[in-house]
């Protein structure tokens, strides 16, 4: 009978650990789906602009929340739904995983929470950070540089301006041609392997999650649905609106017009 019962158990124990597999298994294949559904993600820009009290010529949206600089080079962000001025002074700010930024002398900061900045060696005119803190920035030169360690590595071609998120890398030169930086979608790190050029002709460019957004030197707005299988999309998509700068994180596009006004729309699934 003792023998018969430690069978028993052994066989229970089998059995409980062939439960166990199967629960790990099924929570796998649901991570897997889930991460499957997140990257097949196509986004479609809902032009139903809201107008944001404030005034600012340059506005981020991110990880960090909403940033933005205004004609006096101060520096707000968005707490509790109102600005609050934060010292220093830039012309230009990007929200992702951190928050940085540039001043009127190319110097390049990073936030470090309150009033405090880090000064960061090198020089740019242009910088963006993803929610993943993967950094690309342009200079005065028109050099594209992508943040590696504690520097800075040059990436061939040139750029006024460059935005890296979910997406990918995708920059303007100073002709407003666009391309993309192949092998960064997904917000990967790297240097990516070459340009793809996409027709078309914007002045600023903002890389999201299922869609591109831009603005031309008329200020019109286009958006381009991107995902894994096709991530350059096919065409651009011109919507209502004026705006001269422009960002998108999850689903909210912001952006300021020639007035300095600053607009919010939605995202929807394309």
């Amino acid at each position: 009978i003792n023998a018969e019962y430690g069978e028993f158990q052994t066989f229970q124990h089998y059995f409980k650990q062939i439960n166990l597999r199967q629960d790990m298994f099924r929570q796998i294949i649901l991570v897997l789906a889930l991460v499957a559904l997140a990257q097949s993600r196509r986004m479609r820009l809902v032009p139903k602009w809201a107008r944001i009290p404030g005034g600012l010529t340059r506005c981020s949206i991110g990880a960090r929340g909403v940033w933005g600089v205004n004609k006096n080079q101060d520096i707000f962000h968005m707490a509790g739904g109102k600005w609050q001025h934060i010292k220093g002074k830039l012309v230009h700010v990007s929200s992702g995983r951190q928050v940085w930024g540039v001043n009127r002398h190319d110097n390049i900061y990073v936030h470090r929470g309150g009033h405090n900045w880090q000064h960061i060696g090198g020089k740019l005119t242009n910088i963006d950070c993803s929610n993943r803190g993967h950094v690309w920035g342009v200079n005065r030169g028109q050099q594209i540089y992508r943040r590696h360690g504690k520097g800075w590595v040059r990436i061939g071609g040139a750029a006024i301006q460059a935005s890296v998120g979910f997406a990918g890398v995708w920059v303007v030169n100073k002709a407003h041609d666009i391309y993309h930086r192949k092998g960064t979608f997904g917000d990967r790190p790297g240097n990516g392997v070459g340009w793809i050029h996409i027709p078309g002709k914007l002045q600023w460019v903002a890389s999201g999650h299922g869609l591109i957004v831009g603005v031309n030197k008329n200020h019109d707005i286009y958006y381009r649905t991107v995902d894994p299988r096709h991530p350059v999309g096919t065409k651009w998509v011109h919507v209502p609106g004026k705006l001269m700068q422009i960002d998108v994180h999850g689903n909210t596009v912001m952006g300021v017009n020639k007035h300095h006004h600053i607009y919010k729309a939605p995202l929807a699934k394309a």
